[in-house]
């Protein structure tokens, strides 16, 4: 049986077909623990073999999804809602319900369940993706109210920095913190205030960034993977891969992984001229992390530089050159990603095409 699940905020739609596409029946079900257990509670009572696609399973649908997997549920696959859309678009009629999107999640599942991808479990790789994303807010929120403290230092003092030094270290903040004006004006008392709450603010980010940091590194640490080995992977790097892709990762191939990452280029032929394009899609925070490897080998590893150099002396533009380092960069990193008894370090990387 084929199991389509619409995943809403406060409830869920689901809708089962049989092996010929027949409709087998449908719930609307709350989003609790009560309504996931009703909903496996029906499902099993069809006693067949059960397929279940659900939609944004890490976000939604997250609750339910790692419900049914903790049930013993083998069979959970994922589901993007564009190709719900698509499968819905094919029926007799055009009507965009929840139990329309459900209905062309279980036909999805029947035609291509094999293709579509599998949810896992929660495990080491999600505790370390909550605390990236956590580290990722609090640096972004770092660089906001820096700039911000930035600007009303300038109106306070125009070469402050000469004397603070650079509002990215503490000490610059400290500096900011301590600043006082008696002789000043309201205007200027005002800016002083704020500078005083932006700076306060900006010592407790660093403090739990540096907490934050101080965790994830164990947690990698913890994972004794090879990734380590590799120049240009520190812990942070490191939690951005396998946060991503697991260990022993999620696909198959180092082909597979490059074109996951973005990195593999796309073909282009039309009207007898062939080429390769750029893939502007793919995941972004495998590309990134893949990205800031290849920029720290082309300046500190040697057989990179070779690598890179070779490139460039084929004909190659930078950017060329550096998609190619990185493409090589991602065979590399799958390897190290495997479940080998032990992974030699070098050589890492080979200049051979």
């Amino acid at each position: 049986m084929y199991i389509g699940v619409d995943t809403q905020k406060q409830t869920h739609v689901f809708v089962a077909i049989d092996a010929d596409g027949r409709t087998s029946g449908s719930r609307t079900l709350a989003n609790t623990p009560e309504g996931w257990a009703t909903a496996l509670q029906w499902a099993r009572e069809q006693q067949q073999h059960l397929r279940w696609g659900v939609e944004n399973s890490g976000s939604l649908g997250k609750g339910f999804a790692q419900f049914l997997l903790a049930q013993g549920e083998t069979e959970v696959r994922e589901v993007v809602p564009h190709r719900t859309a698509q499968y819905r678009r094919r029926g007799r009629t055009q009507d965009k319900t929840d139990t329309a999107d459900a209905l062309a999640m279980a036909r999805l599942l029947r035609a291509e369940g094999e293709l579509l991808p599998l949810v896992h479990a929660d495990d080491v790789s999600t505790e370390l993706r909550v605390l990236r994303d956590y580290r990722d807010n609090l640096v972004a929120d770092r660089t906001r109210l820096t700039n911000q403290l930035h600007a009303q230092m300038l109106q306070l003092d125009p070469r402050y920095a000469e004397r603070s030094g650079p509002l990215t270290r503490a000490a610059g903040v400290r500096y900011c913190l301590g600043l006082g004006l008696p002789e000043a004006d309201g205007v200027a008392q005002t800016r002083l205030l704020v500078v005083r709450q932006l700076a306060t603010r900006l010592l407790q980010l660093d403090a739990d960034t540096s907490a934050v940091t101080k965790a994830l590194e164990q947690q990698v640490a913890a994972t004794a993977t090879p990734l380590l080995q590799c120049c240009g992977v520190g812990a942070v790097v490191a939690a951005r891969l396998l946060g991503e892709l697991g260990s022993p990762p999620r696909v198959h191939s180092a082909a597979a992984l490059a074109a996951l990452a973005g990195i593999a280029p796309l073909t282009v032929a039309s009207g007898g001229r062939q080429g390769h394009r750029v893939n502007p899609g793919g995941n972004r925070t495998l590309n990134r992390a893949i990205h800031i490897i290849a920029l720290t080998q082309r300046r500190c590893e040697p057989l990179a530089q070779a690598y890179y150099a070779k490139k460039r002396a084929e004909g190659k533009t930078a950017r060329a050159a550096m998609r190619c380092l990185k493409r090589r960069l991602v065979d590399v990193l799958f390897r190290l990603l495997l479940p080998l008894p032990a992974v030699s370090p070098a050589p890492l990387l080979t200049i051979a095409a």
